[in-house]
């Protein structure tokens, strides 16, 4: 963990010689560690003095669509016509473009975090992008341990329907390892990086 950590601090050394707020992002499945990983660089960088922002890509889920999505889903006429939905609208991407924007103006590092962040209408926020690549019977695991713990009410059945499906037309689109500047693998839950 702390080569990564470094890694990441590296960059931002090189980033802000030119004064200018340093823009982290962290992508991955559902479950796959984003905020734990997110809150360990914001600490990070916290320990070292250099003051961050973390903003989590769900506050700016838009709330019509969420809603109207697990209520198909629930309701049983979920249907090709509402994945896509799901996939192109559930995040205002404006009022994320915004968020950054504002908190580059009070913060010299930005950690966003979270699902789709890379599609083209929001990839050139980052200086850095990271992506967490997780086994996927290891992240259904942890939806699964949310789920006992009633932290997540939603039925299981999300996690393939409705997640993994978009997820999978985020990765033939976007190719976010790829496009990755660093892909960190996290196959076994006992590598001990989350």
């Amino acid at each position: 963990m702390e080569d990564i950590l470094a890694f990441i601090k590296e960059k931002y050394k090189k980033r802000c010689s030119i004064n200018q707020a340093f823009v982290i992002g962290i992508n991955g499945i559902d479950c796959s560690g984003k905020t734990t990983f997110a809150k360990s660089v914001s600490q990070y960088f916290t320990h070292h003095n250099i003051e961050n922002d973390h903003l989590d890509i769900d506050n700016y889920n838009n709330p019509t669509v969420e809603s109207e999505t697990y209520k198909a889903f629930v309701s049983g006429s979920w249907d090709v016509e509402d994945l896509n939905k799901y996939y192109e609208l559930i995040i205002n991407n404006s009022d994320v473009i915004q968020a950054v924007s504002e908190s580059k103006k009070k913060y010299p590092v930005v950690i966003l975090e979270g699902i789709f962040i890379y599609k083209p209408q929001l990839v050139d926020l980052f200086d850095l992008k990271i992506y967490l690549d997780i086994d996927i019977s290891l992240a259904r695991k942890r939806f699964a341990k949310r789920r006992s713990l009633k932290q997540d009410k939603r039925p299981f059945e999300i996690y393939d329907e409705i997640w993994m499906l978009s997820h999978s037309r985020y990765e033939s689109e976007v190719h976010p390892k790829l496009i990755s500047n660093l892909v960190i693998d996290y196959h076994d839950e006992s590598n001990g990086y989350f």
